[in-house]
């Protein structure tokens, strides 16, 4: 491997440790406002999108459920 490739995969591992969470974030806050909009009800998601979806559901900013394989987000049901 060249130098200049293991810095940038450093650089890129490093990014990818700090800013990882912080992206992560955006996309749920996203994907919550999206389902706050009237007529939507549920997004579908697929491919990576699935493994941000269920850690945006650990974190409590939607539901994760799936439909014949397909994975999709439900707006959280109030408590109380």
């Amino acid at each position: 491997m060249k130098t200049a490739a293991f810095l940038a995969a450093g650089w890129r591992g490093l990014f990818g440790a700090v800013l990882g969470p912080l992206a992560r974030g955006s996309w749920c806050r996203k994907q919550r406002r999206n389902l706050n909009r009237p007529g939507h009800s549920v997004v579908w998601v697929r491919g990576d999108a699935v493994r941000w979806a269920e850690w945006g559901a650990r974190h409590g900013y939607f539901d994760v459920e799936q439909m014949d394989g397909l994975s999709y987000l439900r707006a959280l049901v109030p408590v109380g």
